[in-house]
């Protein structure tokens, strides 16, 4: 309601903001109008659903990358894919097309900086990056988040292969009832480079497809389920 009353607001300014500019008299007060008027974020949009697992994305301000979102209901206990997340040099286990993986520094029992690299189809150059990422789980909710951010130069570059110096991911976890958790992605990565946006937008579903169907299967599977933790409290325990 609010945006449709600035929208009706300064179209029934138009004609006086025209007669204004005729005689010289822009008024400040509609400059200030037009400019702090704020642009509309782009919804999410579903790219890709298959299997359980929805894919979305959108394009944000001021970019031309999109970001990525995925979704996916698993099988498993907080404290088992808290496991998966931790075990760095298991990532080449289930993250899409990962062919190292390996911890830098081990900040405490909620944080960590790792290092990965990505294998990408010649003629595109092998993609790596470092990050921080860190785990909070909420007291009443008993949601965990998980947050990643770039820390490019802890690690000199490798030559051959591009560092990503700018993207942040997460991992949000929901316990549900019966045993489930839901499992929501998000990634906001700029690959650096060369590679065209248009390229990189059309194909960014592929990752997270792959990457939630690998990680349900381990943990489906068993894996890590004799996991605890001291800072992970299970639902109903």
């Amino acid at each position: 309601m609010i945006v449709m009353m600035i929208y009706d607001f300064i179209f029934s300014q138009t004609e006086k903001i025209y007669a204004n500019l005729k005689n010289h008299k822009f008024s400040v007060f509609y400059l200030l109008i037009l400019l702090s008027f704020p642009a509309q974020a782009q919804e999410w949009t579903l790219k890709k659903n298959e299997d359980g697992i929805k894919v979305y994305t959108r394009l944000p301000e001021g970019s031309s990358l999109d970001e990525v979102r995925a979704t996916v209901r698993v099988k498993t206990t907080l404290s088992a894919f808290t496991a998966l997340l931790k075990d760095v040099p298991g990532y080449k286990d289930w993250a899409y097309n990962c062919v190292e993986a390996k911890i830098i520094k081990v900040v405490c029992d909620t944080a960590q900086c790792y290092y990965t690299q990505t294998d990408l189809p010649w003629p595109v150059s092998n993609r790596d990056l470092i990050f921080r990422s860190s785990l909070k789980q909420d007291s009443i909710t008993l949601i965990i988040k998980t947050n990643s951010v770039c820390v490019p130069d802890m690690l000199e570059e490798n030559e051959g292969i591009v560092r990503i110096r700018s993207g942040s991911t997460s991992w949000t976890l929901t316990p549900l009832s019966r045993g489930f958790v839901d499992v929501d992605y998000f990634a906001s990565i700029d690959p650096g480079g060369t590679v065209p946006a248009w390229l990189i937008n059309s194909t960014i579903d592929m990752g997270p497809y792959n990457t939630l169907k690998n990680v349900r299967k381990l943990l489906e599977g068993g894996k890590y389920k004799n996991a605890t933790f001291w800072f992970v409290k299970e639902l109903g325990k």
